[in-house]
């Protein structure tokens, strides 16, 4: 008996300290809520070391150094620019990537449908701006995103030579499809990007981006604990070159946001659409903060 007390004893010793490894290296993130909003990368979707929990994401095999940052930069031999030529080592971007930040996740070359709503979409009057045909191109930010998102590339596919061997990885899973945005090259059925904002500005309906805000008065409301310097932040901050792109909204890094799914702001209630959507009242749809 006191021996099977004493394995008991050790078992749960052993499973209480691998807990509280997990814990320490995966805080958790559920993706639902704000409570864990703009506290860093760890333990989000965006995680992907073997010891996130989360379905899906976990890199495999594991980086030896179970690294976060390794899967999308690295300190050395990262893609250079297109203009680079012959300079230097490492890969060279296709040409569309004009931001390259230490970028070492192997980068997609699929051609993109951008945004369409349909045959019947307004070709003048008011409305005009809905069509949203002055696409220029999906900007470099964008693209590194689709670069997972758009399921040609898996996930923890990243290095290139002449980097460490042990910091490379040929992948082995693309992203799941609830994830997927952009599969087939199709964004036509999915929040545009890559368009200038002052374009669509001209619909009433649209808020000016220096007049529209994100707005963190009610993030504790949401259930965010987090505490802003700027309660009231101009989406215009939040533009690529005047442009929405995927990051206007999202925070991919989970800093700076007080939101579900890596949103700057939440979107109870529609205030993250609402924020640049004249289509209601963000402050009063149904809610008393």
């Amino acid at each position: 008996m006191k021996k099977l007390l004493v394995v008991l004893l050790c078992v749960a010793i052993g499973v209480l300290s691998m807990a509280t490894l997990a814990s320490a290296i995966s805080p958790g993130y559920t993706g639902e809520t704000g409570a864990t909003a703009g506290i860093g990368i760890n333990g989000t979707v965006h995680d992907l070391r073997r010891h996130n929990t989360l379905v899906g994401y976990k890199s495999n095999p594991p980086d030896y150094l179970d690294r976060l940052c390794i899967f999308c930069h690295a300190p050395h031999h990262a893609y250079r620019l297109s203009t680079a030529g012959a300079l230097g080592t490492g890969p060279l971007a296709p040409a569309d990537y004009t931001y390259l930040p230490l970028w070492n996740h192997t980068v997609t070359t699929q051609s993109f449908i951008p945004y369409n709503n349909g045959p019947d979409e307004p070709v003048d009057g008011p409305k005009r701006s809905q069509a949203i045909d002055n696409f220029d191109r999906i900007g470099a930010s964008s693209l590194l995103c689709l670069s997972c998102h758009d399921g040609t590339i898996a996930v923890n596919e990243y290095g290139h030579a002449p980097q460490d061997t042990k910091s490379r990885s040929a992948g082995g899973s693309t992203i799941s499809a609830q994830y997927n945005i952009g599969k087939d090259g199709y964004l036509a059925n999915h929040h545009p990007i890559g368009f200038p904002y002052a374009a669509v500005a001209t619909d009433t309906e649209i808020i000016d981006p220096n007049v529209a805000v994100f707005d963190h008065s009610l993030d504790a409301f949401y259930g965010s604990p987090a505490v802003f310097p700027v309660p009231q932040e101009p989406v215009a901050n939040f533009l690529w070159g005047g442009k929405m792109e995927c990051t206007t909204c999202h925070a991919v890094h989970n800093k700076g946001n007080s939101g579900e799914k890596l949103l700057y702001v939440s979107d109870q209630n529609s205030n993250l659409c609402f924020s640049c959507h004249a289509k209601g009242d963000k402050t009063t749809s149904g809610i008393t903060p």
